[in-house]
């Protein structure tokens, strides 16, 4: 229990509603960061001459980070980062669904249809190309369809792990009286929890992570048996 909840009426201080904003505006990047990935192997599959160097890569990252931190600035400039009723804590005013639908389109729904886009686009260029691209070419072209496939999965595993997150969403503008206290916690507890098995996936799936980790292992292990001897070293030339 948090000091603030032993207080009838609890106050909510001046910066409640600029965190609201701030989460919001991370889980944007989040998810929008798949795009850019899903972007940057669609451009070198299709050979397009977008992304070639750093710069325009870092152009295109510093676009994302200002796109996302100013789509929620009208909700939290016109006050609508409110004090949620069933809990201590600032959200999107649930009352105004046009708001709460403005921002999940634009966090998650537009993540979801790009990347089916690129997918679906790429496995059609893949399939198109193949007969005419030499072995090197293919075993490349499907390492970057690989890629881009990961990229989809980990997406949708967030997708479906939040569907509880969206079910208490609509149960509190339907009726919020029939949900207990600190619902929005449960709320925001819920949203964070995918992004843990999300790193399991990717360490999973992706076989160059997981050599690099058990790389880094070994050496840790290594390091540290280097360390005991040497130890063991000076203190017997010392008892000596």
């Amino acid at each position: 229990m948090f000091i603030w909840d032993q207080d009838q009426e609890p106050k909510i201080d001046s910066l409640c509603p600029l965190r609201a904003y701030f989460h919001h505006s991370i889980m944007a990047c989040i998810h929008h960061s798949f795009i850019l990935l899903a972007i940057e192997r669609f451009c070198k599959i299709r050979q397009v001459r977008f992304l070639k160097t750093q710069r325009q890569k870092i152009c295109l990252v510093l676009f994302q980070w200002i796109f996302d931190f100013t789509f929620a600035l009208p909700v939290l400039l016109t006050g609508n980062m409110v004090k949620v009723e069933s809990d201590n804590f600032c959200f999107v005013t649930l009352t105004r669904v046009d708001l709460v639908l403005y921002l999940g389109i634009v966090a998650f729904l537009l993540t979801n249809i790009t990347l089916s886009i690129i997918y679906r686009s790429l496995v059609r260029h893949v399939r198109q190309a193949s007969a005419r691209l030499n072995n090197n070419q293919q075993v490349r072209m499907q390492r970057d369809l690989t890629m881009v496939r990961r990229i989809v999965l980990l997406n949708s595993q967030l997708a479906l792990v939040g569907i509880p997150v969206l079910v208490l969403i609509i149960l509190s503008i339907i009726r919020s009286d029939i949900l207990p206290n600190r619902t929005m916690r449960t709320l925001i507890l819920m949203a964070s929890l995918p992004y843990i098995p999300m790193l399991v996936i990717l360490l999973f799936l992706t076989p160059d992570l997981r050599q690099s980790l058990i790389e880094c292992r070994n050496k840790l292990i290594c390091c540290r048996l280097t360390r005991i001897a040497l130890v063991q070293t000076i203190s017997s030339n010392t008892r000596g």
